[in-house]
């Protein structure tokens, strides 16, 4: 058979337009897969089916937050919907109030919302859906908890948590030395000697910096031989002499770090927090709320070097 250039044209054309659309596909695929649905703790669920697949939503309430955690980066999506008695209900308006850690309360208002055409409740009971409503929230690096609820009792309202994680390997950290009195502790993770410091309670880490910027801390345990399973602790973490946020962190034995000069301990695997620096100067201090010794290390992205410290 004799093919003339129009038709291998026309075959490269077609080759070309379906590797975009695989590509499409596979991408779209692959966002779908990362999207994790979170789930707080306590709170009152209500399944809503649209276009035939069931989704968790979970009731708001104006009086107690449901809150969930994520790690960041990331992109949080809240989706909520309000609940109608009948179709022909009047439009409604209502406000969500939502925190990020100890920050401010926000506010975000949904105006003129009306009845789902397509969405329903499982049960039948609840009435109808309105139609989705959503805000996205932008979560930095480390464990984050977003608290949400209703400014006011009425209308009621349902809301789904939808979090999709980013990469952030284009950070570049610089690693920063804390206050004396310090302890320093090496210890060979992989290949690398990585400096650490040691502090307690008695010995907080302490630092100073200037913002605005990001404070990364890893801490890890110190472990003997003989003990077994996960340690929790709790860390507290000073800006400027008042409290600015509190952690909750477990951790186990590595298999990959060791102490340089120190055979008798083995470390536990680095666990990371990290929490905003406003402008201006500032002192920082990093407690352990327990009656344990931590080892910390501190860094903060090279972008902001320029700020001075």
């Amino acid at each position: 058979m004799i093919y003339s250039r129009s038709n291998n044209n026309l075959m490269r054309v077609l080759y070309v337009s379906l590797m975009i659309v695989a590509v499409a596909i596979g991408t779209s695929a692959a966002a779908a897969k990362k999207r994790l649905e979170l789930k707080p703790k306590d709170a009152a669920e209500m399944s809503i089916v649209n276009a035939g697949k069931k989704r968790t939503y979970y009731q708001l309430s104006a009086t107690r937050p449901i809150v969930v955690s994520a790690k960041g980066p990331g992109q949080l999506r809240i989706i909520t919907r309000t609940r109608f008695g009948d179709k022909a209900a009047e439009p409604m308006n209502y406000r969500v109030v939502y925190r990020i850690d100890r920050g401010e309360d926000q506010v975000v208002a949904f105006e003129g919302i009306v009845p789902s055409g397509v969405a329903r409740y499982q049960n039948g009971t609840a009435g109808i859906p309105g139609a989705s409503r959503s805000l996205s929230l932008k979560i930095g690096r480390g464990v984050h908890t977003v608290a949400l609820r209703m400014e006011s009792p009425v209308p009621d309202v349902d809301a789904r948590f939808l979090f999709a994680p980013q990469s952030d390997r284009t950070t570049k950290w610089i690693s920063l030395s804390p206050l004396a009195p310090i302890e320093p502790v090496d210890l060979f993770v992989g290949e690398e000697t990585v400096h650490y410091y040691r502090f307690s309670a008695r010995k907080p880490l302490k630092f100073d910096i200037i913002g605005p910027t990001v404070v990364r801390v890893f801490t890890r345990t110190e472990n003997t031989y003989d003990m077994k399973g996960q340690v929790t602790y709790r860390l507290q973490v000073r800006q400027d002499g008042q409290v600015l946020q509190s952690f909750q962190l477990s951790s186990k034995r590595s298999q990959t770090a060791t102490y340089k000069n120190n055979p008798k301990l083995v470390p536990g695997k680095a666990r990371e927090i990290t929490f905003k620096v406003p402008k201006g100067r500032h002192q920082y201090e990093i407690v352990p709320l327990d009656h344990l010794t931590l080892l910390g290390e501190i860094s903060f992205p090279r972008k902001d070097a320029k700020l001075g410290l």
